[in-house]
């Protein structure tokens, strides 16, 4: 018996459920035990010629088989139910845990990892949820009342059973730490894996230029050679164990059929005894057969539990409480775009973890509603650590960050990226997530994003289609949807960062207009590197060695 008390834990945050698939498992054993009664009572009776005896005996066989089956059927949908909400709740706060902002600027996590736990690893431990625990309570409630079962027909019979019980489930125990071991070595592989495939097909085109196409695919060869090796190895681990659990379940059981045999040449012919002995010596073992086959069955996705751990995913608090409001999907503000808003940095400063010197210090700035702003300054002077601190994904060392007086929260801010993230999907799902805008309000943010006559020719329109990472479209269309998504979320803050690099002169012009336009009615504060965006810009904010200092507009 194998215990994960992570994963415990967390089916006990859902007791409905927990309770409901194990106290079904508890009855379904009830019926195998009824029916090794039903059985040993028609034996004993064609044995005895007793036509009436066996009839009853063949009937309750039908009707604990039919009641089982019923039984089962509701304890595999309360166990269904289990694994979901156990899933459900690991899987969100895992993908929480991931868009923290320590991770998202950890270099050296690998995206591939973390999708490898989040997907196969969350899906793995279903197994050990659903099936594995229930079989647990089972074999700790069920088998200790079949053991007294047995105990009131046969005490030798049972202590026999009790035994061979006893070295089936301490048995495995041995080999505990070195299938553990393995295991994490065998999840290791997989993640490495993982993130080889995953960098690999986001860098084709790059590779193919490069050349570097067979390089990589040996690379991923060898991962996965790597990964069969060590998966060979846990499994022959795991056979060994499972070869002490069968060695230790068999034994018990050939012990009872001796004593039950004995018992019948000792004089006392009693053939329902008989019969009962070696039915529940059977039965007394049907939990640990099952305990034994769930927990191979989910056994890569316990391998993935220190991983799960690891990115935080068995968090403390209730599954159905957000742990971090900041990622929590913002409502449209009440009062609408603020014209009149003032975003306000006081004494901000912050410095990374690994950093000898503070990237931003002491950062005053001060961005009005009604006119586009801009930051410029060469590269890594700390523009895009502003901006995470606006979009709240760092918090500052030290200063306050504001909005008309209160504290910027997270729905305060849309960004537009430089490169913009689209998903597969229709273009209206890309526009709108959330699925709340109306077609007039669609239609009026990509007409001032410049795309509308785009979209409009297209055969389905706001239904086309969108390819994985948008890469059915050009760089400039990208741009101008994303520009077109930040317009919709009608949030008072928007932060643009190198809106035009991907852009030719003519799409570049459309956007600074559509941003000029976004500022009448809301704070727009925007980087870049290029000179002639900055044309009609009255509010220049330069970037300098940590410090900001502002300026007029550019000619």
């Amino acid at each position: 018996m194998m215990l994960v008390p992570v994963l415990w834990r967390e089916a006990l945050r859902f007791p409905l459920p927990f309770l409901l698939a194990a106290a079904l498992q508890l009855a379904v054993l009830a019926t195998h035990v009824l029916q090794a009664f039903a059985i040993a009572w028609a034996l004993s009776g064609f044995l005895r010629g007793d036509a009436s005896q066996l009839v009853a005996g063949a009937v309750a066989i039908l009707l604990g088989a039919a009641l089982r089956i019923l039984l089962a059927r509701g304890q595999a949908a309360a166990a269904a139910r289990l694994g979901g909400c156990v899933r459900s709740s690991l899987r969100r706060r895992a993908l929480i845990a991931v868009l923290r902002p320590e991770r998202l600027h950890d270099a050296a996590a690998g995206d591939g990892a973390a999708a490898a736990a989040i997907v196969d690893g969350v899906e793995g431990t279903d197994a050990y949820v659903s099936k594995y625990i229930p079989a647990t309570v089972q074999l700790v409630v069920g088998t200790p009342i079949v053991l007294l079962v047995l105990c009131s027909i046969s005490p030798l019979a049972a202590g026999c059973v009790a035994l061979g019980v006893l070295l089936a489930v301490l048995g495995p125990l041995a080999w505990k730490r070195v299938l553990a071991r393995r295991g994490d070595g065998q999840w290791g592989e997989y993640e490495a894996l993982s993130d080889e495939v995953l960098h690999s097909l986001r860098g084709m085109s790059t590779l193919r230029l490069l050349g570097d196409v067979g390089r990589t695919r040996e690379r991923i060869a060898r991962r996965s050679d790597a990964l069969r090796r060590t998966t060979e190895r846990t499994m022959r681990a795991s056979l060994a164990g499972t070869a002490v659990t069968d060695f230790a379940v068999q034994g018990g059981l050939v012990a009872a059929a001796f004593v039950a045999v004995g018992s019948a040449t000792s004089g006392i012919p009693v053939p329902f005894r008989v019969y009962a002995v070696l039915m529940l010596s059977s039965e007394a073992f049907r939990p640990i057969r099952d305990l034994s086959r769930h927990w191979h069955a989910g056994f890569l996705g316990l391998t993935a539990v220190p991983s799960l751990c690891e990115l935080g995913a068995f968090g403390p608090g209730r599954p159905e409480v957000d742990p971090d409001p900041v990622f929590r999907v913002p409502e449209t503000l009440p009062g609408g775009p603020l014209r009149g808003a003032v975003l306000r940095l006081e004494r901000v400063s912050y410095r990374y973890p690994a950093a000898d010197q503070e990237v931003l210090q002491d950062v005053d700035l001060v961005v009005e509603g009604g006119r586009l702003h801009a930051i410029v300054g060469p590269s890594g002077t700390g523009k895009s650590t502003l901006f995470d601190l606006v979009l709240g994904f760092l918090t500052p060392d030290s200063g306050r960050i504001e909005l008309d007086g209160r504290p910027l929260a997270p729905g305060d801010t849309a960004v537009l990226s430089q490169r913009p993230v689209l998903f597969a999907g229709t273009l209206r799902e890309n526009l709108d997530p959330h699925g709340r805008a109306s077609q007039d309000a669609l239609v009026d943010a990509c007409s001032r994003a410049g795309i509308l006559s785009e979209i409009s020719a297209l055969p389905d329109g706001f239904e086309s289609e969108v390819t994985e990472a948008g890469t059915s479209l050009s760089g400039g269309q990208r741009q101008r949807i994303a520009l077109a998504r930040a317009l919709l979320s009608d949030r008072p803050v928007l932060l643009v960062d190198e809106p035009t690099s991907a852009l030719d002169p003519a799409s570049a012009e459309t956007v600074m207009r559509s941003l000029h336009d976004a500022a009448r009615e809301r704070i727009v504060l925007m980087t870049t590197h290029r000179i002639e965006t900055l044309h009609g810009i009255s509010d220049i904010h330069l970037v300098e060695a940590g410090r900001i200092r502002s300026q007029g507009g550019a000619a």
